[in-house]
């Protein structure tokens, strides 16, 4: 009987005295805490890692000319990510957010119009051998270029819906939405329409916001750390 008492009163004193300081001593830091928003939507710690100083900065967000599906897959990545960015403090413009042709040199003037300090072209590819996939990013010859598509890609390699092909740099001139070196623009393959696998991420819409949200942090996290330095 003596035994079964002491038992109890220790239950309870775990209960009320430890369990509870247990609780008090978790730092906010070690769960996910959905903060309020201006607009009402829950927000939490990656979100929030979005928001910073850029509203400054101006980028272009051009859905490249193509057609069928590939244009489809275009202009929603585009409208994806363009969301992203202005969500996180970007003045975004577009070259185009419907089926309207342009010529590169129209695409590019009005970016240049909107006094873009980024150009971000969108784009698929696609490959005789159905199983090539991945995406791949062309920027000019410029350290600070590099820098951002490197750190863009850093980012979409966390997503994880396709493969990393590499970033290249020293072939700009094959792609002639690069070749205006007065506007640093980064073209970005998100994949290869070719591939059924890339074909489902890329026009699944939970996928889309992830690799959206992957290339607006790209950019944050470059930006803030050229205006620390």
């Amino acid at each position: 009987m003596k035994k079964t008492l002491i038992y109890l009163i220790f239950a309870v004193f775990l209960a009320l005295i430890v369990q509870p300081n247990i609780r008090g001593n978790l730092s906010q830091g070690d769960q996910r805490v959905p903060t309020n928003t201006t607009n009402g939507t829950p927000a939490t710690n990656d979100t929030i890692e979005l928001k910073a100083d850029v509203k400054d900065i101006t980028i272009c967000v051009d859905a490249a000319q193509q057609s069928g599906s590939d244009q489809d897959i275009n202009l929603a990545m585009a409208e994806a990510i363009g969301k992203k960015l202005e969500d996180s403090g970007f003045q975004v413009v577009y070259t185009r957010q419907d089926t309207t042709t342009l010529s590169n040199d129209e695409r590019l003037s009005l970016a240049r119009n909107d006094k873009a300090d980024y150009l971000l072209s969108i784009t698929t590819t696609n490959d005789t051998d159905t199983l090539q996939k991945g995406f791949s990013i062309m920027t000019q010859q410029n350290t600070n270029l590099i820098n951002l598509g490197s750190d863009i890609a850093e980012e979409l390699e966390s997503v994880n819906y396709t493969d990393y092909q590499g970033l290249d740099s020293d072939h700009y001139e094959n792609f002639p939405i690069l070749t205006n070196t007065n506007m640093p623009a980064i073209l970005l393959e998100v994949g290869y329409t070719s591939n059924t696998e890339d074909v489902s991420a890329l026009t699944n819409e939970a996928t889309q916001d992830k690799i959206a949200t992957a290339i607006a942090r790209g950019f944050v996290l470059h930006i803030s750390q050229e205006k620390d330095s």
